[in-house]
């Protein structure tokens, strides 16, 4: 196995654990959509470790891995999918947050909406395929095929490959927009604290991963895509540093001493994943 597949296992695990502390923590409305997003962010970042397992890339001279094309690229489409859905369920939670109010009946149709375009355009000739009408769409709309060059995997974007960045940063940078908007709104000087650490949370997740594994891949750019995953262990840190400190969606103390382990835990992986 790779030395970035292995890391992106790391990460994924970490972030798993982060989401299954929050929804242990709380049976409110928000943390539990906080939760379901953050469970969302963990399984892209598995499908992008399993996409460079089975591209069998090389580590330390020596190849590990499957070598298997087909299913290299069905994992960066299934990353890609969840790399658009991510923001859906962020943006879900910026409207919950911190008030646990669930958003109105056609915004979460409108949400519920988004995430089945996604599928469509990231699987419609698989599942197409499957029913014997693959020949209907030419190629695959957003991720056509991949390859290894230079020691890196590489993609190929299909000609609709616009709706993800359409997708991917208007959802997402909206969600920041709702998180900014309530925290100038909070008049509660614990509440607005809260909102401020998780407004800078989410900066610090969203914007290395919207520079190193939304844009630069779309200029041909491969070898900083495992760096916007590391990425993701500055995300962790900081939403579980707010959660112990400022008693973040109120997520109870118990819970926040296996949060503590966990962080010390990331440390010592992210000083060898980096």
């Amino acid at each position: 196995m790779s030395f970035y597949a292995t890391t992106s296992f790391f990460v994924a695990v970490l972030i798993y654990n982060l989401s299954f502390i929050i929804f242990l923590g709380s049976k409110e409305h928000s943390p539990r959509a906080f939760s379901f997003a953050v469970l969302l962010a963990a399984t892209w970042v598995l499908s992008a470790a399993f996409e460079y397992t089975f591209a069998g890339l090389p580590s330390m001279g020596m190849t590990f891995g499957f070598n298997n094309s087909d299913l290299t690229t069905f994992f960066v489409r299934l990353a890609y999918f969840f790399g658009t859905v991510v923001p859906f369920a962020v943006f879900y939670f910026a409207l919950t947050y911190p008030t646990n109010h669930k958003p109105a009946y056609l915004v979460r149709i409108i949400l519920f909406f988004g995430g089945f375009l996604t599928v469509c355009l990231y699987f419609a000739k698989d599942i197409l395929f499957l029913f014997g009408l693959g020949d209907l769409i030419p190629e695959h709309t957003l991720i056509t095929k991949t390859y290894i060059q230079d020691g890196y995997l590489h993609w190929v974007f299909g000609k609709f490959d616009i709706f993800f960045f359409i997708l991917f940063f208007g959802v997402f940078y909206s969600a920041l927009a709702v998180l900014w908007q309530k925290y100038m709104q909070q008049t509660d000087p614990k509440l607005k604290k809260q909102a401020w650490w998780m407004f800078w949370a989410m900066t610090i997740g969203i914007i290395p991963v919207s520079i190193l594994d939304a844009i630069t891949p779309s200029f041909d750019i491969f070898g900083l895509y495992w760096i916007g995953i590391v990425s993701s262990l500055g995300w962790v840190l900081t939403v579980g540093y707010s959660i112990i400190k400022e008693n973040q969606m109120n997520v109870r103390t118990v819970t926040n001493e296996l949060l503590v382990v966990a962080m010390i835990l990331l440390m010592f992986i992210g000083m060898f994943a980096v």
